[in-house]
């Protein structure tokens, strides 16, 4: 180590330590001959013959260089007991230093970009006479300025030649290398080449990519060499923010085989170029999709708007042709009432009524009236109001007798039998017009709705038989979700998200919560076969509040089993949505809006909580359907409708996890955010647990 304030060589003040690595360290100087602020490296090798010579080649490739993106080299010395290099000082952070201050992947736009730079200057450095090779690219040897440029630093390992000074050449690799980002044939010292730096490119992007290094090359080749799949996840697994085809072009880039990769940089680069217009295509073509469905159904609701006008259109007429029937009922039991009202006052009109064929309502008043012993009146027997084929036959054995005088007494008892009548008749009447009324609405056509067209709704007394309310009554623990139909996923979402398609949804049942640990140490009481290490260890703990949170680290064939224990089943992924936001195409469980405490994500917590202990419930009253522990689902995960998605590395079978964890961020504890997990894996997720379905009986 040198100190901070050590001189070297009469001019250069070392300020601090900058890094160190397996191939030097490198400090932050002043020079004081300049006044200026420079980079020194000094080697960490012994000081053989080997050591200088490396030395001496990496001062003399840097300094026989020109390129924006990479540093210049001003001098180089050997004092003490090492050698020393001055480079020109980049500020700024390196990318893996900016990595792990991020603490999640970058953008694939900006590593586009800085893959567009880095893949540049190695087209530079391949085209040289001899091509020169880095042999060392990787995030920490990658330089982030303030500007924004990409300086591709630390050439200790570099081989190659500039100018007139030959080539070196050794019969052992420089060690120094990164694993994790070297091709299998620089691990073994075997004949590198322009498609050595090409790996370390692909590899380099892979951890700018996902925030995971990359399995390094050794290990993925025992891996194929034993039959298995090769371990290296693609990028899109791991960031599904990634397209497909710029995972493909990395994948392709470090493959273990040489033969497989891009033979250049420039070939790389050309390969990046062409997966981003692929994007734009796919954009363009989902776009184009979308647009299609939205018209179809645009076109189809205008449909469905002609055939509900017509549909009312009809009903209009249907119903204004029984207000007419009705109203001529109406009419004719008032011309009934009038009638009977005439035949009551004179029974002189009954007589004609009965000459035309008199209607019920007026015999039953006629014989009403004649039925009544009443004495003559001089008026019925004058010959102006004689009835024309009045003859004795006519009359009843109670015929009047002519020309009789009535006494005071009697003519009152007539008047009042005569309002007896009136009042008798009258009461027919309205009887016989309230039945002929009842039944016309009785007949009367019935709506959707069950109301009567044209006319109130007339309330039956229920029976026995007839349902007052026909929602199902939700077995314990569980609730109603109604069904219907669902416009499913995000457009603005990812590719597994993508595009918003149509789905319908059965009526089913769905439990109020996730499994919890108290639950699953029921089941697996009577089948200790299912009893997984972490359920052991929860129910070792011996804190009761334990067994109130979720079930956790259950494999997808367990939950199965456990819920046919209980004559359930889980939930497919469109039930899992629908139960989860509804029709109303919100974003988490209680609206479009994040909303601290309603669960238990976005940093609400450390760990799982007790189930329902955050209030934010789905419509239909089902609690943590977003955050504490992902959920298993009955789906296989596949891509939606018209989507694109890559398929699981290790050929296994996916299945959906829905609603995400309580280490999710609030953009991926939602409703519309779907991952895959292996259904039959040896390291099972220990954040999924689940919750239950059950059909609605018919």
């Amino acid at each position: 180590m040198v100190a901070p304030n050590t001189i070297l060589q009469n001019r250069y003040r070392i300020v601090r330590e900058l890094g160190h690595g397996g191939a030097g360290t490198v400090y932050e100087a002043s020079d004081q001959r300049v006044n200026s602020i420079v980079a020194i490296k000094k080697t960490l090798a012994t000081r053989d013959v080997e050591a200088r010579r490396a030395f001496e080649h990496e001062a003399a490739l840097l300094a026989n260089l020109r390129h924006q993106a990479l540093p210049k080299v001003m001098d180089y010395f050997s004092e003490g007991d090492g050698d020393f290099l001055v480079m020109e000082f980049i500020p700024g952070y390196d990318l893996a230093e900016l990595l792990d201050l991020r603490g999640s992947p970058f953008p694939q736009s900006q590593v586009l970009r800085w893959a567009g730079d880095l893949l540049r200057v190695l087209e530079y450095l391949h085209g040289q006479e001899p091509p020169i090779l880095h042999r060392d690219i990787k995030p920490s040897n990658l330089k982030l300025t303030k500007q924004g440029e990409i300086f591709l630093l630390d050439f200790g390992l570099a081989k190659g030649s500039v100018g007139q000074m030959p080539t070196y050449t050794t019969s052992r690799s420089v060690r120094g290398y990164t694993p994790v980002y070297a091709s299998l044939e620089q691990i073994l010292g075997y004949r590198t080449d322009a498609r050595s730096d090409i790996y370390s490119v692909g590899a380099t992007l892979y951890h700018l990519l996902t925030g995971v290094a990359p399995i390094d090359a050794p290990a993925r080749f025992h891996a194929v060499e034993d039959e298995e799949s090769d371990p290296l996840q693609p990028v899109h697994q791991l960031n599904s923010q990634a397209s497909v085809h710029v995972s493909e072009v990395i994948q392709q880039a470090m493959a273990l085989s040489r033969k497989g990769r891009p033979v250049s940089a420039a070939e790389m680069r050309k390969a990046l170029r062409n997966a981003i217009d692929e994007d734009e295509r796919d954009s363009a073509e989902e776009e184009y999709a979308r647009a299609e469905l939205r018209h179809r159904a645009r076109e189809a609701n205008a449909r469905a708007s002609e055939d509900q006008s017509a549909l009312l259109a009809e009903q209009a007429l249907l119903d204004a042709e029984t207000r007419k029937k009705n109203s001529a009922g109406r009419d004719q039991s008032a011309e009934f009432a009038e009638s009977g009202h005439r035949v009551a006052m004179d029974p002189r009109h009954a007589h004609e009524d009965e000459r035309e064929g008199p209607s019920p309502p007026v015999t039953l008043a006629a014989s009403t009236v004649a039925s009544e012993t009443i004495e003559a009146s001089p008026v019925f027997a004058s010959p102006e109001h004689d009835l024309p084929g009045a003859t004795p036959e006519r009359f009843t054995t109670h015929q009047l007798s002519s020309r009789q005088t009535i006494h005071p007494e009697q003519r009152s008892s007539t008047a009042s039998r005569r309002r007896r009548a009136i009042l008798l008749t009258a009461a027919v009447f309205v009887v016989l017009g309230i039945g002929v009324f009842g039944i016309s609405l009785l007949t009367r056509p019935r709506s959707q709705s069950g109301t009567i067209s044209g006319g109130p709704l007339i309330a039956l007394q229920p029976t026995e038989n007839t349902p007052i309310d026909s929602k199902p009554i939700p077995p314990e623990g569980m609730v109603y979700v109604p069904g219907g139909d669902l416009l499913m996923g995000r457009d603005d979402g990812d590719n597994s998200e993508r595009p918003v398609h149509h789905v319908s949804v059965k009526p089913f049942f769905i439990d109020v919560h996730e499994v919890t640990l108290a639950d699953y140490a029921k089941f697996t009481a009577a089948n200790p076969a299912y009893l997984t290490p972490q359920t052991a260890a929860g129910f070792e703990k011996g804190n009761p509040d334990e067994g109130k949170k979720p079930a956790v680290q259950i494999p997808w064939d367990f939950a199965v089993t456990y819920c046919k224990s209980l004559g359930k089943r889980l939930p497919i992924e469109e039930e899992w949505e629908f139960a989860a936001r509804g029709t109303d195409g919100r974003r988490y469980p209680w609206g479009n809006d994040w909303q601290p405490g309603l669960a238990n994500a976005n940093g609400a917590s450390k760990g799982m909580a007790e189930v329902g202990a955050h209030k934010g419930t789905s419509p239909f009253g089902a609690y943590d359907m977003v955050g504490n522990a992902w959920e298993w689902t009955a789906s296989d995960f596949h891509a939606y409708p018209g989507g694109r998605q890559g398929v699981n590395p290790r050929g296994g079978e996916l299945k959906v996890i829905r609603g995400g964890s309580f280490e999710s961020t609030k953009d991926y504890a939602t409703t519309t955010y779907r991952a895959g997990w292996p259904a039959r894996s040896a390291t099972t997720y220990d954040q999924t647990g689940f919750r239950c379905a059950q059909d609605v009986a018919k």
